[in-house]
């Protein structure tokens, strides 16, 4: 049931938009369970390349801030044991992160994501369609989330959180109870939908 399962929320920076040549420079995850935020993890990462002018009008941050960040290799355990198995992973215009995470993860010799995984701007659209922009620095704002500093990671990651918590209560007051009802919620298989353990109710 949603209001059972974990929730991770994540954000990143990165050197550009191309996941097989640019490099994560930030990664936040917040994890949200039963509608409420309950833990944050963060950390700036050493691309191992030169941050452009570009990359650091938009984020902020500096090949000097890098230099001494540790490599998506040496924290690539952390975010996987914070995401754990059951976790839905969930982030604003979720394919650009969860492809960045895949190829990083993958890189290093682990295997892709196999969470199931849903998008807030394609959420927001479908609980609020009328509205003008979907943005996140918009939704922030029309909806009364804090968003004190837009790209970066964890403030970002932390506003995502908020306005997912917002959406699914929309939902949950229509009725909506398991996590495969979710109308944008992808990479559910059926029997993972199906799925149950001796003497306990199936999260889903």
């Amino acid at each position: 049931m949603i209001q059972t399962r974990p929730f991770i929320v994540v954000d990143l920076e990165t050197t550009g938009l191309e996941p097989k040549l640019d490099k994560i420079i930030e990664i936040a995850a917040v994890k949200v369970v039963g509608g409420k935020i309950v833990d944050e993890w963060s950390t700036l990462l050493n691309p191992k390349i030169f941050i452009s002018q570009t990359s650091t009008a938009i984020t902020g941050i500096t090949t000097d801030m890098v230099k001494d960040a540790p490599l998506f290799s040496e924290v690539a355990e952390d975010f996987l044991n914070f995401m754990g198995e059951e976790a839905i992973f969930v982030a604003h215009n979720v394919d650009f992160d969860h492809s960045f995470i895949n190829e990083q993860l993958q890189a290093h010799g682990y295997e892709a994501l196999s969470h199931p995984y849903l998008c807030t701007y394609k959420l927001a659209k479908q609980v609020h369609p009328n509205l003008s922009k979907y943005g996140l620095a918009f939704l922030a704002e029309n909806f009364g989330v804090q968003l004190l500093k837009a790209h970066r990671a964890l403030h970002d990651a932390r506003a995502t959180a908020e306005l997912f918590i917002k959406f699914i209560n929309v939902l949950e007051n229509g009725g909506l109870k398991y996590v495969k009802d979710i109308p944008v919620i992808q990479n559910i298989s059926l029997e993972s939908q199906d799925k149950t353990v001796e003497g306990q109710i199936s999260l889903f």
